[in-house]
């Protein structure tokens, strides 16, 4: 299994998000108990809920030259 660290780009885009302490809590252990940073825990729980949005229909995926304007 590779490291993700080592796969990441250096200037990948971030956001910031705010969480409820009750939320962000049960994200530390859900990442704790899957070995995974908190960064990685939330960054893997964004990627499956956009698949399951495309999956579902609700959103569809748009070519990268759409996403530059």
């Amino acid at each position: 299994m590779k490291d993700f660290w080592f796969d990441v780009p250096a200037k990948i885009p971030r956001i910031a998000v705010y969480l409820s302490e009750e939320i962000k809590a049960e994200l530390e252990q859900l990442a704790h108990a899957e070995r995974r940073s908190l960064s990685q825990m939330a960054a893997l729980l964004i990627e499956e809920s956009i698949a399951r949005a495309r999956t579902d229909g609700r959103l569809q995926r748009k070519n990268h030259e759409d996403q530059q304007g």
